[in-house]
């Protein structure tokens, strides 16, 4: 099993994914299903609520299926990812990838409540995604893979466990630390912790203030949910590639954790960690004493994911071409 513990190369100027019709193939290399091109902002239902998505697929893909990957976004945290998720996910459609990527509840463009947001309902809304996406477009079931950003990176641990269907897995600064060990001394204390959960119990949520100054309303099954699930053992099951990327100078997932991502996944045939020197991956302002912008690690880690996917890829990435985003009616 391969460890990388150093800050691997990037490749850069991957272009983007073109936004042809389908109409413009000949009839026999069209796809049986109707095939999305460009980026497409749209709805699935999950638990009964509708779910805001965005599905990008690649065009002119020759009527042959296409792979795809479900993309799980961070803890108050939104399927653009401060534009990070738009860019990989037209990376991806460049190399012949599909993708579907979702706002959590209380996330993003989501009307549900925040006090919604526990991993349980989250792990429906992910495997829904997919669900959808294969309905949308013609998606080759044989080659799907995961890719998740901090609690995301939880997320998806959690659910290739609960489907060992998806091949290959990607994640940027999971926080896969068992149970709600992490909690207990981010919350302040042991103490505070359960005096929050208290309050969820028996009011039906507590509202937590961030370290940046957000107000995030945790349900009582938000705590449940933490304490419960043990996304370490999880990984110990994926036997597919496994990418993790983070920052040694990340303050909100601590590079120990990220780090343990790799470590705990004893059966992946091939598990690549990568850390970025003095860097977050937090999605927003700078994250090194050099100054960078955390959205250019992003993109670079863009390109590392397309590397670490290159096994689901099913045509050369296409060059000097534009994405073209629209909303879908209804």
């Amino acid at each position: 099993m391969l460890r990388i513990q150093y800050l691997l190369p990037m490749l850069c100027g991957l272009s983007l994914v073109s936004a042809c019709s389908t109409d413009d193939l000949p009839t026999e290399a069209r796809p049986s299903k109707p095939m999305v091109v460009g980026s497409i902002d749209t709805t699935f239902e999950s638990r009964g609520v509708m779910v805001p998505a965005t599905i990008v697929a690649p065009a002119n893909n020759g009527g042959k299926a296409v792979p795809l990957v479900v993309i799980a976004h961070g803890h108050g945290g939104s399927r653009e990812e401060g534009g990070s998720f738009p860019r990989v996910a037209a990376d991806l459609a460049a190399l012949g990838i599909a993708s579907i990527r979702m706002d959590f509840p209380g996330c993003g463009d989501s009307t549900e409540s925040f006090a919604e947001n526990n991993l349980s309902n989250m792990l429906l809304d992910l495997q829904a995604a997919r669900v959808f996406a294969e309905a949308q477009i013609d998606v080759d079931e044989t080659r799907v893979g995961l890719l998740g950003y901090s609690m995301g990176g939880r997320l998806v641990a959690l659910l290739s466990e609960i489907d060992p269907s998806y091949q290959v897995m990607a994640t940027w600064a999971p926080a896969v630390s068992n149970g709600a060990e992490r909690e207990l001394t981010e919350f302040g204390s042991p103490d505070d912790y359960n005096a929050m959960k208290k309050q969820a119990q028996e009011e039906g949520s507590f509202v937590y203030t961030t370290r940046w100054g957000t107000d995030l309303e945790l349900g009582a099954q938000w705590f449940t949910d933490m304490e419960e699930t043990f996304p370490q053992a999880a990984l110990a099951k994926f036997s597919g590639p496994l990418l993790v990327v983070y920052g040694d100078a990340d303050e909100s997932v601590p590079p120990s954790i990220s780090a343990a991502a790799a470590t705990a996944a004893t059966k992946t045939n091939r598990a690549v960690n990568v850390k970025k020197r003095r860097e977050r991956l937090s999605m927003g302002a700078s994250i090194s004493a050099s100054g960078c912008d955390r959205l250019a690690a992003a993109r670079r880690g863009s390109v590392t994911l397309s590397l670490a996917l290159r096994n689901l890829s099913c045509q050369p990435a296409t060059r000097n071409l534009k994405v073209e985003s629209r909303k879908e009616k209804g």
